[in-house]
C-alpha cells in the first residue's frame, strides 16, 4: 500500500503523503510513489490544480535519514535512492498547473523543498519550516538554495540554512515564504485559493507558470520562444474566442483548454 494518497475534488487533486509515524518523513520508495503521482497527474487534462499535503498534522519532515544511513556503504543503491529524491522534486516543479502546499506542523529539511517546488504555500499557525543540513553535516542543492533565496530573501535563507532553525508560520508568512495564514483546515484553503485559478484557461495558465518559474531561476530568455508557441496557440484556441463570447455576453467564460 502506497504512502501517498490520491484524491480528487472536481477538478483539483489532493495528493497527500501518509506516513504520520514518521512525521510523513519520505523513504525511498514513498519518494517515487510522490514523483510518480505528479507524473500522472501531468498526463490527466482534466486536472487544472494540485493541493500537495500531509496527513496526521505534519505536512513533511523530510527526508528518512534511517532509511538513507542505511544505504550509507552501499553507493549504487544510495545513488538509486537519491535519484527518487530529485525525480520526485522535478515532478512537482514540472507541473503544468498550479499547486499549492498545504501546510501544518513541520516543513522541514526535503520536506520544505517540496513545498519550495509548489507555486504557493497556505499554511495554519503550527506550520515550521526548516532547512537543517548544516546540522547533518550535509549540502542543501544550488538550484533549492535558489528557490529559498527567491522565495524567502537572502537574509532569511542565509540564517535559515547557516543555523538549520526552524522558523515558525508568522516568520515564514512575514518573509514571503508562506502565501497566506488560515485559521482551520489549511486544505480546505487551499482548494479555496485555487478555484479562481482553475476557472480561468490553461494555456494562459501553463504560459505564466513557465515564465514565472523561469524569471525565478534567471532562465527567461531559455523559455522565451516556448512562451511564444504558447501565445501563437492561445490566439488561435477556442479559448479565446470563448473569453471573447463570454466578456460580449456579461457571464463566466467556460475554459476546455483546447
Amino acid at each position: 500500500m502506497s504512502d501517498i494518497e490520491l484524491e480528487r475534488r472536481g477538478a483539483v487533486a489532493i495528493v497527500a503523503i501518509n506516513r504520520p509515524a514518521k512525521r510523513n518523513a519520505l523513504n525511498g520508495l514513498a519518494w517515487k510513489d510522490l514523483g510518480d503521482s505528479f507524473v500522472r497527474l501531468r498526463e490527466d487534462e482534466t486536472v487544472r490544480a494540485i493541493v500537495l499535503t500531509g496527513r496526521g498534522g505534519a505536512f513533511c519532515a523530510g527526508d528518512d535519514i534511517g532509511a538513507f544511513a542505511s544505504l550509507r556503504d552501499d553507493p549504487a543503491a544510495r545513488q538509486v535512492y537519491w535519484n527518487s529524491i530529485m525525480a520526485a522534486y522535478a515532478a512537482v516543479s514540472a507541473s503544468q498547473v498550479p499547486v499549492v502546499a498545504a501546510v501544518s506542523g513541520p516543513c522541514v529539511g526535503g520536506g520544505c523543498t517540496l513545498a519550495l517546488r509548489c507555486d504557493f504555500r497556505i499554511a495554519d499557525a503550527t506550520a515550521r519550516f526548516g532547512v537543517p543540513p548544516a546540522k547533518l553535516g550535509l549540502v542543501y542543492p544550488a538550484d533549492s538554495t535558489q528557490l529559498l533565496v527567491a522565495t524567502a530573501g537572502a537574509n532569511t535563507a542565509r540564517r535559515m540554512l547557516y543555523t538549520g532553525e526552524l522558523i515558525d508560520a508568522q516568520a515564514a508568512l512575514s518573509c514571503g515564504l508562506v502565501s497566506e495564514l488560515v485559521t482551520g483546515d489549511p486544505v480546505a484553503a487551499a482548494l479555496r485559493f485555487v478555484e479562481p485559478m482553475t476557472a480561468n484557461a490553461p494555456l494562459s495558465i501553463l504560459a505564466s507558470k513557465i515564465a514565472c518559474d523561469a524569471s525565478v531561476s534567471g532562465r527567461s530568455a531559455v523559455v522565451a520562444a516556448e512562451v511564444a508557441a504558447l501565445s501563437d496557440k492561445a490566439d488561435r484556441s477556442e479559448d479565446y474566442r470563448e473569453g471573447a463570447r463570454a466578456f460580449a455576453e456579461k457571464r463566466k467564460p467556460v475554459f476546455t483548454g483546447r
